[in-house]
């Protein structure tokens, strides 16, 4: 289709755009919120994907009953989920625990620690590369650090369970709905391309995820069983971070690659080279085979735009533009493409 010369058009369609910027500039400021709903779609996605697998695999039972069968697998799910989460909050809470130890050890054992090394350390602290104080100041850091992230979870958590439960409510009760909704309540010569933009927007987004989530997986199954042959604590629960930090872009592998290996060094040298070892088998795999044969096929984007979006979204926004940089530009080119083509075939009959 070639480009339209008519001004109307292109004012329309530069306010789209900035309407566009506008909605997403508000979600990214309310950042914490946007993150739960965002948890929410993807559990809404992996529930329904999870549905129909199951349904495909019934099929084959005509004569089981697939509620008991459902509320079975259900239950066993919610069991392993159970005994999953309460054993890293114990783990977690024991670290917590060793930092409190450890920070109050640097309190009150700080200066008898440096009056041990006074010798060596009082040319470094005469010349101001190190101070008595650092050891605490560190202890404090750690801590803090992990206090943080303990309050953040413990907010996404008590967010998600007043929110997403609604989120499924609405969905599975009013998305079939959602065509007639359009063609009610939208004019009539405006529905259809209505009803073709949001299909195609939920078709490639439900691609770009389930891709997504699918070499995440992958990566997060090849860094636990390569943990586990190494003998790292915390093995399951590291694989796992690093699948799920490995959604983000360029720095999500990094991410996920400094705890194992700071784990492992406490123990060994050695085990921090097997957890090294590990996440580079883990991330050739990914961009050798997973990254050209499943992303790529799922979106259609130039790779050199692609790294300029995710470079410029982490820039603006942080680790949540990278993550979000692809699909916000998916669901953008949607709009602006029917858009145009609705306009061309209005003033087309003018």
């Amino acid at each position: 289709m070639s480009l339209s010369t008519n001004r109307n058009i292109w004012q329309f369609l530069a306010l789209t755009t900035i309407l566009f910027v506008l909605f997403f500039a508000i979600l990214f400021y309310f950042e914490d919120i946007f993150i739960v709903l965002i948890a929410g779609a993807i559990l809404i996605l992996i529930t329904e994907k999870m549905i129909q697998l199951f349904n495909r695999c019934m099929d084959r039972f005509p004569d089981c009953n697939r509620k008991v069968v459902g509320l079975v697998l259900l239950t066993g799910m919610v069991l392993l989920f159970l005994i999953f989460v309460s054993s890293q909050v114990q783990s977690l809470g024991v670290l917590i625990g060793d930092f409190s130890n450890i920070q109050q050890d640097y309190t009150s054992g700080a200066s008898a620690l440096f009056s041990e090394h006074e010798s060596e350390l009082s040319k470094l602290a005469a010349s101001g590369v190190i101070k008595p104080q650092d050891l605490q100041k560190i202890g404090n850091t750690i801590f803090s650090g992990i206090t943080d992230l303990v309050s953040k979870v413990s907010y996404y958590l008590f967010t998600g369970i007043l929110v997403i439960p609604l989120m499924f409510g609405m969905y599975f009760k009013h998305h079939n709905k959602i065509g007639s909704y359009i063609q009610a309540y939208a004019p009539p010569e405006h529905a259809e391309g209505i009803i073709r933009a949001l299909k195609s927007i939920g078709r490639e987004l439900e691609d770009f995820f389930s891709a997504k989530m699918l070499e995440s997986a992958i990566v997060g199954l090849i860094c636990c069983i390569g943990f586990y042959l190494g003998g790292l604590e915390g093995w399951l629960f590291l694989g796992i971070l690093a699948g799920f930090l490995n959604i983000i872009p360029y720095l999500g592998p990094l991410l996920g690659a400094i705890p194992p290996v700071i784990v492992g060094y406490i123990d060994s040298p050695i085990t921090a080279v097997f957890a090294v070892i590990t996440v580079i088998i883990a991330q050739t795999i990914d961009n050798l085979y997973l990254i050209p044969f499943m992303i790529s096929e799922k979106v259609d984007i130039n790779p050199l735009l692609s790294v300029v979006l995710t470079l410029a979204a982490s820039k603006l926004l942080g680790p949540l533009g990278m993550i979000l940089a692809i699909p916000i530009y998916i669901i953008y080119k949607i709009i602006i493409k029917e858009s145009y083509r609705e306009l061309v075939n209005i003033y087309s009959k003018d």
